[in-house]
């Protein structure tokens, strides 16, 4: 069966901080690595800080 590319990026999530990863810094490595991706695409999209959405 394929999986999915949530499916991946959650394994990949759950064993970085199983190894003892923290996982604010891991959301903030995954945020850059996804900005030179899309960026290397042309491709736009918007990325909403939930945090700033609760305030």
């Amino acid at each position: 069966m394929k999986t999915s590319f949530k499916e991946a990026i959650e394994t990949l999530v759950k064993q970085r901080i199983q190894n003892g990863d923290d996982p604010m810094e891991l959301f903030e490595e995954l945020s850059r690595e996804a900005n030179l991706v899309f960026g290397h695409y042309n491709l736009e999209y918007e990325l909403v800080d939930k945090n700033l959405a609760r305030k």
